[in-house]
Parts: structure tokens; sequence; C-alpha cells
């Protein structure tokens, strides 16, 4: 496992055991050594950030030691969310390479390549958006937000608008309170689809190692210059596909 996102949907089950798994994970152990005298490049261990639907406020946390977390969790119900996980760099990275960000009422997580950010970006701050980082993500969030209360779209023709708009080879996940939805959305890039053994759990990932921890079966959908895309709100219980866009 090296790093990505990932996002869970489950409308009955409170999915605190499956991110057990990650305290199994062998970014989590110190163990690496330099080699032939040369300072070591590889990481120590992970970092995890997930993003999580908890008392219908979209809660954060992030760590290096996931036994943190499951404390934390230990009497909270997790039926969505959103996450990112990477090895702990050995310098701090600068913040425009976190691949995750939370506004408001709104969190993003996005793996790959956006071509066009750099325009998105100087458009937003030309429409008067104010930026308190470089981070991609926290553009991505920007216009998300730009078009669910500006253009005063739904959540759904939201993300429609921004796959549309986004170019490059990537996969994006927003969590989003309102109707406490879950979208995901590829383009040109790799998604794969897992479910649990009772079938009641969803997973999207970028990495399959990763998903084939928490997933019974999983199946890879070869993302395409066409943008294709995911959504699943609590409020329901299936996932929904929108037509092509």
């Amino acid at each position: 496992m090296n790093k990505g996102i990932f996002g869970f949907w489950n409308p009955t089950e409170n999915t605190l055991e499956r991110f057990e798994v990650f305290s199994r994970f062998p970014f989590f152990e110190k163990k690496r050594k330099p080699r032939n005298d040369v300072l070591a490049t590889d990481h120590a261990r992970l970092e995890l950030g997930i993003c999580t639907l908890q008392n219908e406020q979209i809660q954060f946390q992030y760590a290096h030691d996931v036994s943190s977390l499951l404390s934390d969790w230990q009497k909270q119900h997790l039926n969505l969310g959103i996450a990112f996980f990477r090895p702990t760099p050995l310098f701090s990275p600068p913040d425009c390479v976190m691949p995750f960000f939370s506004i408001g009422a709104i969190a993003v997580a996005y793996f790959g390549i956006i071509d066009n950010i750099f325009e998105i970006r100087e458009k937003l701050i030309s429409d008067g958006y104010q930026f308190y980082s470089k981070n991609v993500a926290e553009t991505l969030s920007l216009l998300f937000n730009h078009y669910l209360e500006i253009a005063s779209l739904s959540p759904i023709d939201t993300m429609k608008m921004m796959m549309k708009q986004l170019k490059g080879k990537f996969v994006l996940m927003v969590l989003v309170e309102e109707g406490k939805w879950l979208m995901v959305g590829c383009c040109d890039y790799p998604l794969i689809v897992g479910k649990n053994k009772s079938q009641s759990t969803v997973y999207f990932g970028t990495d399959a190692k990763t998903l084939a921890q928490f997933s019974s079966s999983t199946r890879l959908i070869f993302g395409t210059p066409k943008p294709e895309m995911f959504c699943a709100t609590l409020l329901q219980s299936e996932i929904l596909t929108p037509d092509s866009f």
C-alpha cells in the first residue's frame, strides 16, 4: 500500500470495525533503515485523515496512529465518510500536496492530476473567493461550494457540473452534510469499488490493496476520459448512478 483516498457508505451498520485493519498496515511500524549509508527516503509510517458524518455534522480527524482514532470512535456510528492515507514524509510537504480539504458542511478528497486546477483557482479569485493555502483540495471545495450555494444547484447537479469542468486524470470524493451525501467521480483514472460480506457496506477507493482489507469482493472501474459518477445518501438504501453526462 502506498497512498490514496477512499470512501465508505453503509446506511444501517456501524463500520467502526472496518478501520481496525489500519493498525495492521506495515506503514505503522518504524522499521525502515537507511541503505548503503545514504539517507533513507522511505517513510516510517502512515498518516491518515478521515472525515465522517457524526451527529449530523462533518467531523475531521487526523492521526499517525490509528488506535487514537479508534478510541474516539467507540461510541460513534460511522456510516458515511471519506479519507486519505499516505506515508508520513521525512520533511513537511507543502500544503498544496495535501489531498484533502474541508470547508463548512463540505469535505473533499482527490487523487491524481487535475490539469486545469490553476485556471479554476484564478477564476474563483476573480469572483471574490479568498484562499488560505495553495491546496488543490481547497480549490475543489470552493468550486463545489460555489455551485452548491451561489448557483443553487443540488449536490448531485453540483458534482456533475464539477466533473464536467475538471480536466485531467483523477478520482474525486465529496462528503456533504445536507442530505447526507457521499459522491464519487472518476475521470481517466481507475476507481475500485468493493463490498463487505453482507453486501451492506460499499467502499470506493484508489488503492486495491487497501480495499481488499475491507471488502470480500472488489471490482475495478477503469476511468475513461468521459466522467463517471456514483452517489450515495444515508436517506436511501441504494447507490445512485446518475445518467451519463
